[in-house]
């Protein structure tokens, strides 16, 4: 096989996005990743491709609550507090964009790439012959209660601000479109153009698939460290061998930032850790996803059954999951779904958040061959296409489709 061009590090959804996109522009491509494509992060998550996930976790309302998040799992957001002193900056800076002015601007630049999800998603699954994974039926988002439904009409009117489909549905309304729901619910409101992949890990691997019959070399291996090779080349070294590249993008998710070299940015990442409980005997219980807003939590119907996945957890990539999250995600569920069977396989994985809850999607300020693609929070299955394309547009110099400063890592670096 020829020697790649460039080498994309990370298959999931948005290093195979990434690897598509550049192959499909003329690079010879490698796809790098110590895992099976899709087996990490992109595998457990809520299977929804969240065209309206704008408003962002670091949110005004997250400050007044800050006290009753350092104790206790039984809430949708917690903080370890063993966790805190080594998390302290990243956390002050979290915080900091909670201020409302910094949240409309993250809901502003969540908002540009959005709106180019559905698009970008739907061609690349499809072209990859994953179009069977794609179910279209909207996504259900439920409030407990009278008052949180109120307090949802400043980011529901956001959400509108930039485009997004919603219908307000009714209490009475729920039932009929979910009769299995129990009658618990205040209403909420559908969003229309919502979709979900019924199995995100085989999407990602039939994209992977097809990159491979193009002509893609994927190869299971970990990154190390990159360093420079001239002014228009990087070295990447692997755990046995190393590589000469004229573009590195770094798609790693979580990890990117644990690969070293004096041409890599010091950049504040950390990660959202989120959890998942199967119900495998409950397969055709919900006819969409069904978001429950006080539980930070979705129901999602995917080909194993019915998966309950959400909360966030801060507690970094090495700590051992917490049974307590999944108790919580179990009881939360069967709240809403009383007929809900044995609970089955649970699941950690981890969201890779920058404190602005926004993407890096940028060149090194270190060197232009190496290409940031991470820290796409809760939306890394959502953005995957988009970002792909707007890395492939970087690197050949095109006109972005989205304007790109605000998912620069200069903003970072100050």
């Amino acid at each position: 096989m020829d020697t790649p061009q460039t080498l994309v590090i990370g298959a999931g959804m948005v290093g195979s996005c990434c690897a598509l996109h550049l192959q499909r522009a003329g690079h010879k491509v490698a796809l790098i990743d110590p895992h099976p494509p899709g087996s990490q992060t992109s595998y457990g998550n809520a299977a929804t491709i969240a065209t309206y996930a704008c408003i962002p976790v670091n949110h005004p309302k997250l400050l007044k609550s800050l006290p009753k998040l350092l104790s206790g799992s039984e809430r949708p957001l917690s903080i370890s507090p063993a966790y805190v002193p080594r998390m302290a900056p990243w956390l002050l800076s979290f915080l900091r964009h909670c201020r409302r002015e910094r949240v409309d601007q993250t809901i502003s630049a969540l908002g540009a790439l959005l709106r180019h999800a559905e698009d970008t998603t739907l061609a690349l699954v499809q072209s990859a012959g994953a179009g069977d994974f794609i179910r279209r039926n909207g996504t259900l988002y439920l409030y407990s209660d009278a008052n949180s439904r109120l307090a949802a009409q400043d980011d529901i009117a956001r959400r509108r601000e930039q485009g997004m489909s919603i219908t307000e549905v009714e209490a009475d309304a729920v039932r009929e479109l979910e009769p299995a729901l129990a009658p618990i619910f205040a209403g909420g409101i559908l969003y229309n153009d919502g979709f979900q992949l019924s199995d995100p890990q085989q999407v990602i691997m039939r994209l992977v698939d097809q990159f491979a019959q193009d002509g893609g070399e994927v190869i299971q291996d970990r990154v190390d460290r990159i360093e420079s090779a001239g002014l228009d080349q990087v070295t990447v070294h692997l755990s046995g061998t190393s590589k000469t590249v004229h573009h590195a993008v770094i798609a790693a998710g979580a990890w990117s930032t644990r690969i070293q070299g004096p041409v890599l940015d010091r950049l504040p990442l950390d990660t959202e850790r989120g959890y998942h409980v199967m119900f495998p005997e409950n397969l055709s219980t919900l006819s969409r996803p069904v978001g429950l807003a006080d539980a930070g939590l979705y129901l999602s119907p995917v080909d194993g059954g019915l998966r309950a996945a959400g909360t966030v957890e801060l507690a970094g990539l090495d700590a051992k999951p917490d049974p307590k999250r999944l108790d919580y995600i179990e009881q939360a569920a069967r709240r809403a779904l009383p007929s809900l069977k044995q609970r089955g396989d649970t699941w950690l994985g981890f969201r890779p958040t920058f404190p602005d809850a926004l993407p890096v999607i940028s060149h090194s300020s270190k060197h232009p061959s190496v290409v940031y693609a991470f820290g796409h929070q809760h939306v890394g299955l959502t953005l995957g296409a988009v970002t792909g394309k707007l890395v492939q547009q970087m690197i050949d110099r095109e006109t972005p489709m989205v304007d790109p400063t605000p998912y620069r890592a200069q903003r970072f670096l100050s």
